[in-house]
Formats: structure tokens, C-alpha cells, sequence
């Protein structure tokens, strides 16, 4: 749960952004003011993770609330009723992420769509290249400025370094031209070896004022680029704008790997996550739990009641799953009634035990819909072992599955090169 603070002396303000916040942003707590001090307040008792301040309050006509709220280390996004251009140029020395109009709905809009990208960046990470201290450090407290993690390293030998270590997912890279031992333009080509545009964003600077330079880092698989010097403002836009597109090829990407009804991942997804972890189980001669779910008399059902009551039976399969096994562990609904269960780091004994209790479960659930109760159990053809072939593991799981259904359903085939058959 995130809290933000409105502070504006327009009690019509306060509720236009308060619902524009609330239809943008979800799990959100808003605590509303209308002076500096009522904030000031707020602020001594309340974890803040954004603010958006008015510029003249009765009690603060100056942008003073300004800096009462960013003595909390909270970014502040500033809303005004108009300003001269000196009182501009005091507000943009303070420490804030944008200064927006209020004078527009639009602008309130995209007021909210600020505070949505800030409360992301608490959880975004991103690496500074520089070989400049100075310049690292500018770039570095610019990124602060957006609550956005920075990790720094003073050439590409030693991001790659970084990126290798795998211990937090980086979003974005932003990497200078002229380096040490490898310069921006190679790093770049380097890093599109194995990051794609949709995965990681590199926006690449330079001093030099040289057009063909911006047109070849794009070539070679940047995302943006910046002509050195720039402005704070012209550097916040450029790296939000590269963090939704990011977010927006996330979104898609999991829409692509969802299943419509249930929610649960598809079967493409589980092909293409399978591969990873068995290929690293198989390196490290790690049994895998491959498992196989059917309903059993599905047809009977849908015949009986209907095709909605047998969505409804789909979804208590994933419903069940879900509070039965680990959030870690790998759940896709194949097609129709068939689900598909892939599990690490488990002995057979507990295999065995967490099958059953599975089974179990079904057997006894009972559900209510409409005029109708209905039951109905599942049958899990299961693998357990070392195998570097998903396909031959998904075949075995499902012969398995056929011989629990031959042998009177509402039961569970389990078996394993190193163990008894079940």
C-alpha cells in the first residue's frame, strides 16, 4: 500500500486529483490537505511515498510547502494556477520530479500518470556507465530525484560485470560514448547480444554534437539517445518515457502468456519457462516433478450443466492449485480441463504426499453456483526425475495421467526412472 499526500487550498482540486489518482493507481491510501501546515501534520505522523503540492498556499504563498515536504526525502510533483518566470526558476532549484499546470483536467491527468511512474521507480533499478565521477554523480542524483535505485560502474567491463551477477533485475542502462577499454557504441551491440529492447532500455549520451553518432547507437540497438549537455527536465521526461515503454511491452508480454479464463499461464508460457529450469536442473542433476491434471467426465459435466458451469469447474482447478502449491512453482492450464504442473527442488516423498493431498481436495470440494452443486475429482499422471527434453517429460507425465484414467480416474500415477512405479 502506497500513501500520497495532496496538499492544495482548492477543496474542488483536492477531489479532482483524488479521483483521478484513485482511477489510475491501485492499493493507494490519499491523505489531503489545505495548508502547509494541516501537512506539515500529515507529514510528522505518515510514511509518504509521493506528494503532490499547490505552490501558493494561504500559509505558504512561495512554494514553501515545497520544502517541507521534501525535508521527508518524498518526491514532490508540483501543481500551480500559473507562476512568472522567476518564481519558476526558484521552484525548479527545489528538489522536484515535474511541474505541472492545474489549470487543465489533461494536466491533472497526466499529474496522476507521474505518480504512477514514481511509485514503479521504488522497485526500478537502473545502471549508470561513466567514467566521469562528476558526471556519474550528476546522473546518479537525477535518477534519486525519481526514486529510481541507481547502480553505478565506471566503464562497460565492469557493467557487464554487474549485469552478469543477476542479483536484482535492471531495467535500464545509461551508458556514455567515449570510455576506457571499451566505448558506448560496442557496449551497446554487446548488450543487444543478449538483452532485447523490450527486456532491458539503453539510452546512450555524448558530448560529441555529431548526428551520425545518434542515428548509429540507434542502429546498433539503443532505445534513446541524449546530446550532452541537457537539461534536468529533458533527462526526467526521456528516462520515464523509456521506463513505460518498458512497461507497456511487460504488460502485453503478460497479457500473451495468460490464460483468458482462468488467469493462470498458458501452455506457451510454460514452454518457454520449462526450458530454462530444466535445462539448469539438468546441469545440476536435479530431479523435476512434472505433473499432468485432468477432470475427470469434464464432457459429462458440460452436458449436464452447461458450458458455463464447466468454466466455472475450470476455474476452481486453478482456484485449488493455487493455494495448494508453491508461488514459485510452475502452474499452466494446457487447454480445456488439462492442467500442467512443473516443480523444483522436492523429494519424491513429498511429491508423492502433495499429489495425493491435491487429489484429495478435489474429491471432497464441493460447489455452489446458481441453482446447482456440483463435485468432481481430477486424475495426475506424474514424472519425477533428471531429464534435459521437455517434450520426452511431458509425454511420460501424460502416459501416466492415461493410466489413471484407464484405472478408474480419481487417482494418482506417479513414477521415476530412479523409483517404483506407483
Amino acid at each position: 500500500m502506497h500513501n500520497i499526500l495532496i496538499v492544495d487550498d482548492s477543496k474542488t482540486v483536492l477531489t479532482v486529483v483524488e479521483s483521478e489518482l484513485t482511477k489510475q493507481i491501485d492499493n493507494i491510501t490519499i491523505y489531503k490537505a489545505l495548508t502547509k501546515s494541516e501537512a506539515e501534520v500529515l507529514l510528522k505522523t505518515i510514511s509518504f511515498h509521493i506528494a503532490i503540492v499547490d505552490v501558493n498556499l494561504p500559509d505558504a504563498p512561495n512554494g514553501e510547502a515545497i520544502d517541507s515536504v521534501s525535508a521527508y526525502n518524498i518526491p514532490v510533483v508540483v501543481l500551480t494556477g500559473g507562476v512568472d518566470n522567476s518564481l519558476r526558476e526558484i521552484i525548479f532549484q527545489k528538489e522536484i520530479v515535474e511541474f505541472i499546470s492545474k489549470n487543465d483536467i489533461n494536466n491533472i491527468t497526466y499529474a496522476a500518470s507521474v505518480c504512477k511512474r514514481i511509485l514503479k521507480n521504488y522497485e526500478t533499478n537502473v545502471l549508470v556507465v561513466e567514467d566521469s565521477s562528476t558526471a556519474r554523480m550528476l546522473l546518479a542524483r537525477q535518477l534519486k530525484k525519481l526514486h529510481i535505485n541507481v547502480l553505478e560502474a565506471v566503464n562497460p567491463i565492469e557493467a557487464i560485470k554487474i549485469l552478469e551477477k543477476n542479483d536484482v533485475k535492471i531495467s535500464m542502462v545509461i551508458t556514455d560514448y567515449e570510455m576506457p577499454e571499451m566505448n558506448g557504441l560496442d557496449f551497446t551491440f554487446y548488450l543487444r547480444k543478449t538483452y532485447r529492447k523490450d527486456v532491458l532500455s539503453i539510452i546512450a549520451l555524448s558530448a560529441q554534437n555529431n548526428s551520425a553518432l545518434s542515428v548509429k547507437f540507434l542502429k546498433y540497438g539503443a532505445n534513446d539517445f541524449l546530446y550532452k549537455p541537457f537539461t534536468p527536465e529533458e533527462f526526467s521526461v526521456r528516462i520515464s518515457s523509456n521506463l513505460e515503454l518498458l512497461d507497456i511491452f511487460s504488460e502485453n508480454k503478460e497479457h500473451s502468456y495468460r490464460d483468458f479464463l482462468t488467469g493462470m499461464y498458458n501452455r506457451r508460457f510454460f514452454f518457454e519457462s520449462a526450458e530454462t529450469i530444466i535445462k539448469k536442473a539438468h546441469r545440476n542433476h536435479s530431479p523435476l516433478l512434472v505433473a499432468m491434471l485432468d477432470i475427470d467426465h469434464f464432457k459429462l459435466i458440460n452436458d449436464t450443466y452447461g458450458h458455463d458451469i464447466g468454466d466455472i469447474a475450470i476455474k476452481e482447478v486453478a482456484s485449488i492449485l493455487k493455494q495448494t502449491v508453491r508461488s514459485s512453482d510452475l502452474i499452466s492450464r494446457f487447454g480445456g480441463e488439462e492442467f500442467c504442473l512443473l516443480l523444483e527442488n522436492i523429494s519424491i516423498e513429498n511429491a508423492r504426499e502433495l499429489l495425493e493431498n491435491i487429489r484429495a481436495k478435489f474429491e471432497s470440494n464441493i460447489i455452489r453456483c446458481q441453482k446447482n452443486t456440483i463435485s468432481y475429482t481430477v486424475s495426475i499422471g506424474a514424472f519425477y526425475g533428471d531429464s534435459s527434453d521437455i517434450e520426452t517429460i511431458i509425454k511420460d507425465a501424460d502416459l501416466n495421467l492415461y493410466e489413471a484414467k484407464e484405472n478408474g480416474r480419481n487417482r494418482v500415477v506417479l513414477k521415476s526412472p530412479q523409483f517404483e512405479a506407483s
